[in-house]
């Protein structure tokens, strides 16, 4: 028998961004909107405590994870992720 981890969407609510610079870990609700109009988030272009940027893949990716959420979040419980269980994984 396998064990498996099996978790709502809405429970993948928060993403972490890693500055590979000073390990600094930001935190983003992915509820929450992270523009406001015509002035870009300074959490997703670069490290808010080294000012490090990021990879410039980083504010395009989570703008589309961030639309993903919400688009399957608004569905309940009617779409999972399923992990294994790490002692399952090679």
């Amino acid at each position: 028998m396998r064990d498996e981890a099996i978790v709502s969407v809405r429970d993948l609510r928060f993403a972490t961004l890693l500055c590979r610079h000073c390990n600094t870990r930001v935190t983003l609700d992915l509820d929450a909107e992270f523009e406001a109009p015509r002035t870009p988030f300074r959490a997703l272009r670069e490290c808010p405590r080294c000012a490090n940027p990021y990879d410039s893949a980083v504010p395009l990716a989570i703008e589309t994870i961030q639309k993903g959420y919400k688009a399957l979040a608004g569905l309940g419980d009617a779409v999972t992720f399923t992990a294994p269980s790490p002692r399952d994984t090679p």
